[in-house]
């Protein structure tokens, strides 16, 4: 598709076109541990490979108990 605008000096073509799509990567979810905050209020979790030694909350300092979510594989 070509629109030429239009200016008091001269037209300029501008150009549009639609890029291929790019084939989809199919996401792999896979069951993972993680640790999410015990606290209600907060929503941080963080995988197990990730996680402190201390096992605390990186958002709001509480204990973090284990769970299992299926995420995408990393």
């Amino acid at each position: 598709m070509c629109i030429l605008v239009l200016d008091k000096k001269e037209a300029v073509p501008i150009f549009y076109g639609k890029r291929a799509k790019e084939e989809e990567i199919e996401t792999i979810m896979v069951e993972t541990e993680i640790f999410s905050c015990m606290d209600t209020a907060c929503i941080g979790w963080m995988r197990k490979d990730f996680v402190t030694d201390d096992l605390l909350c990186p958002m709001c300092g509480n204990e973090m108990a284990v769970e299992i979510r299926e995420l995408p594989k990393i």
